[in-house]
């Protein structure tokens, strides 16, 4: 192999490398496709097509006895539902955490995604802290 054959395989596996690096990436830290929703988008409308899945991350602690009631239309689907505690120590009681729900979009049409932040125990009084998003999925 000569130096110019050696440079140019060098040259192409670096861009190889590069294109590997970068391909898929969305800026959420998902595949394509895929939403990433934080209180921040609270009574957005977001537009996804059939088949995405939306994340949806809210902080919750439920040491205090609040914990998020999520609820979907039927064209939406809770895939999975985890609580993530901020303190994966353990040893800081009453840290909080996120509440993480990935949805898939089942149906086209307009969709909705509510939650209430409360204790359960507790009647409902309409001053809880809310959350909610219209999904048009197409």
């Amino acid at each position: 192999m000569n130096h110019t054959t050696l440079i140019l395989s060098l040259g192409v596996v670096c861009l190889l490398t590069i294109a590997i690096t970068f391909a898929g990436c969305t800026g959420t830290g998902n595949p394509a496709g895929n939403l990433v929703v934080t209180q921040e988008q609270n009574k957005a409308t977001v537009s996804v097509n059939q088949g995405s899945v939306i994340t949806v991350k809210l902080q919750e602690n439920p040491t205090t006895g609040y914990q998020w009631n999520l609820t979907t239309t039927p064209g939406l689907r809770v895939i999975s539902d985890n609580y993530v505690p901020s303190d994966t120590t353990g040893k800081l009681s009453g840290s909080g955490g996120t509440h993480v729900w990935e949805i898939s979009a089942t149906a086209k049409g307009e969709q909705k995604i509510n939650a209430v932040y409360m204790r359960s125990w507790e009647p409902v009084t309409g001053n809880e802290t809310s959350f909610s998003m219209t999904v048009i999925v197409t």
